[in-house]
């Protein structure tokens, strides 16, 4: 019997967010976490509501107060629509900065 030895691929995770049914599948997805997040997101005006939209393969809050929202102040309650609608997914939250 041969021993074979496992070499683990660094590039993985890079080769296969490389593929082009990878990408589609996370463009779908992230429709749909976006619809998510509008259905949980505060309803007073509907503003942030408004300004949820699915990009790609990530999802913009282009409300500038999206913090207030999400993360709450002295007068807000922490709402946390996409952190609530992300992890229902079972995906992952990372929070870019602006370029």
């Amino acid at each position: 019997m041969a021993i074979t030895r496992y070499r683990p691929n660094p590039a993985f995770e890079a080769e296969v967010r490389a593929e082009e049914k990878f990408q589609s599948g996370i463009r779908k997805r992230t429709k749909e976490v976006a619809l998510v997040v509008r259905a949980v997101s505060p309803r007073k005006t509907g503003y942030y509501e408004r300004r949820v939209k699915a990009r790609g393969v990530r999802i913009v809050a282009g409300d500038p107060f999206w913090h207030l929202v999400e993360f709450g102040s002295a007068n807000n309650p922490p709402y946390a629509p996409l952190r609530r609608g992300v992890r229902a997914a079972g995906l992952r939250l990372v929070v870019l900065p602006k370029p």
